[in-house]
């Protein structure tokens, strides 16, 4: 195999290569990629089992091959490569020899027969879809996801389609994150139950890119691609929790503060958090605060004040405060708006003006 590209090319290709790579003692050969040159392209693979990728990029291809080399080696050498614009591999006596102006390297090369293949989707359903709708749809939910295996449908993110929209769910049972996004293309998900690692490596591997991507569903495999990448993964083959169902569509009092302010407030309420990350949330309606009191005895105790606009009664709970962080950098706009029916009832979490996105917290025991 002799193939010549520029640096760019190639840094872009293994750096989302490497994004999927995995240390496995049992399958070494995981640790590789396998690098194809035919025709005018050249083929990076990558894959973790759970996962993997395919990365295509036209090249000069002089002589024709399949080679495999540590994928982490390869990354290093690559990335150390400055000022330099084109790149040459080449085998030379069974080690791949790696040139540019200024350097010259070889790399140790492993059999590359056994490495595995990536399955097709052949009968499914087809969606094309902007990355981008599908990368935000992911990145607002992600997070909220279990991140235990023991119930895999909840180690999951859930998409399926309602009218126009395509819904992005995700639950540990304590929280749950949902994203609806509008599309102009037709869609038909009934549901699909994507595991959360293998979601949050697509999101990875398709940082950056744009424009529409094909997504191929299967019985036990989704696959997504691209101009230039082909992305697989397995899916759940379950059901999902029926989470409409604990939605509120009514409050006893809504609550509404400067995202800001409460930003600044959490990070205070941080250095005083106990084990549980308990976090007493106490409504003023009277005096229009919001108070937030947190308390660990090997540090002491904080009282924060949040000037808020307060329709309806006083209330109080206790909730976790990494599940309200964890959720702020999602929510858009200025002002956040919290929902509260009673104590022992989930609070909702929204941006005010928006209505394509929902967060609950369930309430923690005192």
């Amino acid at each position: 195999m002799k193939i010549e590209t520029t640096l760019e090319k190639i840094k872009d290709a293994v750096s989302r290569a490497q994004k999927i790579s995995t240390k496995n003692l049992s399958l070494p050969i995981l640790e590789n990629v396998l690098l194809v040159a035919q025709g005018k392209y050249l083929t990076l693979r990558s894959t973790n089992l759970h996962v993997g990728v395919e990365l295509t990029l036209p090249v000069k291809v002089k002589t024709e091959g399949e080679i495999s080399v540590k994928l982490d080696v390869l990354s290093q050498i690559i990335n150390s490569l400055h000022g330099e614009n084109t790149v040459i591999l080449e085998v030379i006596d069974n080690t791949l020899h790696i040139s540019t102006e200024k350097s010259q390297m070889d790399i140790k090369l492993f059999p590359h027969d056994d490495f595995p293949t990536l399955p097709r989707v052949e009968d499914g359903v087809d969606i094309t879809l902007p990355i981008g709708t599908l990368i935000d749809g992911v990145r607002s939910v992600v997070y909220s996801a279990s991140l235990s295996d023991i119930k895999p449908e909840i180690s999951s993110v859930y998409l399926y389609n309602e009218n126009n929209e395509l819904v992005f769910v995700s639950t540990d049972s304590f929280r749950l994150a949902e994203k609806r996004i509008v599309v102009d293309t037709k869609i038909d998900i009934d549901g699909l139950i994507v595991p959360v690692k293998n979601i949050q490596e697509c999101i990875k591997v398709f940082a950056g890119i744009e424009g529409d991507v094909e997504i191929h569903l299967g019985k036990n495999q989704l696959s997504i691609e691209s101009e230039n990448i082909y992305f697989t993964s397995r899916i759940i083959d379950g059901n999902y929790p029926d989470y409409k169902q604990i939605i509120p569509n009514e409050s006893n009092t809504d609550v509404v503060v400067l995202k800001d302010e409460l930003i600044q407030s959490l990070r205070l309420i941080n250095v005083f958090s106990d084990n549980f990350n308990q976090l007493s949330v106490k409504v003023d309606a009277k005096k229009g605060h919001l108070l937030l009191h947190s308390r660990n005895t090997d540090v002491g105790e904080n009282n924060t004040s949040v000037d808020a606009a307060v329709t309806g009664s006083d209330i109080e709970m206790y909730l976790n405060h990494k599940y309200l962080s964890d959720v702020l950098p999602i929510l858009s706009g200025d002002s956040i708006q919290f929902s509260f029916i009673e104590k022992n009832k989930p609070c909702l979490v929204r941006s005010v003006g928006d209505a394509s996105f929902l967060y609950l917290i369930m309430p923690m025991n005192r």
